[in-house]
């Protein structure tokens, strides 16, 4: 054939697959009336198949990513009230500390004086 030497090395590769996967039913489209005709059918129904599964794939793989993304955002988002208690939560800490500090650097001077 020789006009498919002429086609565009950009799809001749896929136009070589597609032609090879329509002669798998070459039985059912040489029985037809326009045997070209029948074949280009299959192509077709070869390629919307594969379309088909792989919108299969992407519905799949959008819902994974969405609920991956739902999980994400439940275990990072916090509420205003959560966020105030681990604020006083955080300052009660921090008040307790101060006061541990003074205390034994108080005793710490008494014991120094002693000496």
């Amino acid at each position: 054939m020789p006009w498919r030497k002429n086609v565009d090395p950009i799809i001749k590769e896929y136009l070589d697959l597609q032609v090879k996967e329509s002669n798998k039913f070459r039985s059912a489209f040489s029985k037809a009336k326009n045997p070209a005709n029948a074949q280009l059918w299959i192509a077709i129904a070869n390629l919307s198949r594969h379309i088909f599964s792989l919108e299969l794939k992407i519905k799949f793989l959008e819902g994974t990513i969405k609920d991956l993304n739902e999980r994400l955002l439940k275990l990072t988002e916090k509420k205003p009230e959560d966020i105030l208690k681990e604020l006083e939560n955080e300052a009660k800490k921090t008040k307790v500390k101060k006061t541990a500090d003074k205390k034994v650097k108080g005793s710490l001077k008494k014991t120094l004086k002693k000496f």
